[in-house]
């Protein structure tokens, strides 16, 4: 645990006002902003999958918000003097939400991607920035002093399991809905 906190300590003594700036307002689109977003592109896109992006994603900050009662782990900030609080995040630290969310928000938009997609470059390009979105969003955290390297995992991992147990569950629904229009045909 003193290496995480070292990777932060690290991070933090490079910051300055624009990048503390600017990693404030990544850490804001891996939360509800950032969900919000990504429900009216997936909703304009495609409404079916926005009602699955949507369930999905409010199973996994109720999940995440029980495993930190499970888990708790201090936040960085609590547990080490020298790692400063530069988020204003309270609660427990393990798993990360903010992961979790850009976890859930990356899959689903990537999967919509690939399957929906007109063009290869956007079958490519917008999971790539998904994920880079992911990971920036996990770097803001730590940089925060709001998680650990660890809990930036966890909350990723976590996301990408819980977005694609919902897309499996959308995907097995469409595919009885579909069924049962063939039938009445």
């Amino acid at each position: 645990m003193k290496f995480e906190a070292d990777i932060i300590m690290f991070l933090q003594a490079g910051i300055n006002d624009f990048w503390l700036y600017f990693f404030r307002i990544v850490t804001l689109l891996g939360s509800w902003l950032g969900f919000a977003i990504a429900l009216m592109i997936v909703f304009y896109r495609k409404k079916s999958l926005s009602y699955a992006f949507a369930g999905t994603y409010a199973f996994g900050v109720l999940f995440n918000k029980a495993l930190k009662h499970i888990i708790i782990r201090p936040r960085p900030y609590v547990a080490w003097d020298k790692i400063l609080d530069l988020g204003g995040s309270t609660g427990f630290s393990m798993p990360s939400g903010h992961a979790n969310s850009a976890a859930i928000i990356a899959v689903f938009i990537s999967y919509m991607a690939i399957k929906y997609g007109k063009h290869r470059a956007t079958k490519i390009c917008v999971p790539i920035i998904m994920f880079l979105y992911l990971g920036l969003t996990c770097f803001s955290r730590m940089i925060l002093g709001q998680h650990y390297l660890t809990d930036v995992i966890a909350g990723s991992i976590e996301g990408i399991i819980i977005a694609f147990i919902g897309i499996l569950v959308y995907n097995l629904v469409m595919k009885r809905i579909n069924a049962k229009k063939q039938l009445k045909r």
